[in-house]
């Protein structure tokens, strides 16, 4: 399986600005039943972008990231300004189901795209 650091590596980029939508608030899902769930998931998804952001720039790529909410139960992390509104669609009507704790590694429009749960 690639990573998203690896899909990095091999574009040849030198530098990457990652935009981030994290969940603050959504109505129960079958990933995020209320708001400790909710603060959960903010909180890894947190801990999962400064990992990245480690692996990215040990792999020699400059790295800085932005912070959008959302009111989406997941998180996502994309290389370009994120619609999540969209992507919530597309992954619902593609039947891609994601379980509680899991990460997603998409092509949203030609752009990797990761999704935590």
């Amino acid at each position: 399986m690639i990573s998203f650091t690896d899909l990095a590596v091999r574009s040849g980029m030198s530098s990457i600005r990652l935009h981030c939508a994290i969940p603050t608030w959504s109505s129960p899902t079958d990933t995020c039943d209320d708001l400790h769930d909710l603060h959960e998931l903010r909180s890894r998804f947190l801990l999962f972008i400064h990992d990245l952001l480690q692996s990215l720039r040990a792999s020699g790529i400059s790295a800085s990231y932005s912070l959008t909410p959302s009111n989406a139960s997941l998180g996502f992390i994309c290389e370009k300004p994120i619609n999540t509104a969209a992507i919530t669609e597309g992954l619902q009507k593609g039947n891609l189901k994601l379980t509680r704790e899991q990460a997603g590694l998409v092509d949203w429009n030609g752009v990797p795209c990761l999704i935590l749960t």
